[in-house]
């Protein structure tokens, strides 16, 4: 990081007192507070975008995001060694605990008045748009093949994680069938059509280390992935995560349903589309395609673990499914 201060110097008018390493970024002192350092992955034009969302958040009233600080010539980023980097102020605060509740519920809120405050939003000039709309039935259809393949591979294995993929295959790949003919039968283009002429965009990484809580304060960070898509994408997500935590019991569901409809009201068919979602076996595809296709990230036992973790929970999972009625 030699020579980053006069970066910041220059591309913020900022006086910078010490660097260190924070978490994925640094943390910079500087004259005027706490602010975070973070090396980007993407293009200038693709932080353009995500930059251009928080702003028209930040406009709609929608302020408790880790806003960029401009430039000193506008722009949200700059170069440094052939890598952009952003600056924002640090927000002071901990991770939303998905144990509590009443954390989990307040969650629920934050992000339903993210999806309102995003309505209307229109892209930078320039910039690079992210539209992940309409592409579910493709994600459903590529990651069945992806199961099916992956299956005729664990037949020439003798590991504990190939008899165990095996003995549970056609069970997954069933439930993810059965969603992908529901969905096809569904209003699922008419939802696409209407998100995207109001133009609301997600944050497609709504989990509790994305959110910060301070008092009753409760505010996102890292929009990085941040796209045009359904809303009810980070809706379940964000009970995925609480139901894995609780054995899908239904009132979890309904309690974080509940407080998004207090914000913004779902219609029929996002709850309908929104139970395929959830019924997909997206854990399931993510573990088995990890194992054979990058099994070097994790050992063997750690694979039949997060294998295991899936198998258990089925049960609790089917019977959300046969209940799921909001």
């Amino acid at each position: 990081m030699q020579g980053m201060d006069r970066e910041i110097a220059a591309n913020y008018g900022l006086e910078v007192k010490n660097i260190v390493p924070y978490k994925d970024t640094y943390m910079v002192q500087t004259d005027k507070g706490r602010k975070i350092l973070k090396k980007m992955v993407f293009s200038p034009e693709r932080i353009l975008f995500i930059h251009g969302a928080k702003e028209h958040l930040a406009n709609k009233g929608f302020t408790n995001i880790d806003r960029y600080m401009a430039t000193l010539k506008g722009g949200p980023c700059f170069l440094f060694d052939n890598a952009s980097y952003v600056l924002y102020d640090l927000l002071e605060g901990r991770e939303c605990n998905f144990d509590n509740d009443m954390e989990v519920r307040k969650a629920a809120v934050l992000l339903a008045s993210m999806h309102s405050a995003s309505r209307g939003y229109k892209p930078p000039e320039g910039s690079k748009i992210q539209d992940e709309l309409g592409m579910l039935p493709g994600y459903f259809s590529k990651r069945l093949e992806d199961i099916k393949k992956l299956r005729k591979i664990a037949k020439k294995g003798k590991s504990r994680f190939d008899h165990l993929f095996l003995e549970n295959t056609d069970y997954f790949i069933g439930l993810g069938e059965q969603a992908a003919s529901e969905l096809e039968k569904s209003n699922y283009m008419n939802l696409i059509n209407k998100a995207r002429a109001e133009g609301v965009f997600c944050h497609h990484d709504f989990t509790h280390h994305n959110i910060v809580c301070s008092e009753d304060v409760f505010s996102i960070i890292n929009f990085d992935y941040c796209c045009f898509e359904l809303k009810i994408y980070d809706l379940a997500n964000l009970i995925r995560r609480k139901m894995r935590k609780c054995s899908w019991g239904m009132d979890k569901a309904v309690l974080i349903i509940d407080g998004y409809n207090s914000v913004e009201q779902l219609s029929r068919d996002e709850i309908a589309v929104m139970k395929l979602i959830l019924q997909f076996p997206q854990k399931f595809w993510r573990v088995v395609n990890r194992y054979y296709n990058s099994r070097r990230s994790w050992s063997e036992r750690s694979f039949v673990m997060k294998l295991q973790e899936v198998l258990d929970e089925v049960d609790g999972h089917r019977k959300f499914i046969e209940s799921y009625n909001f």
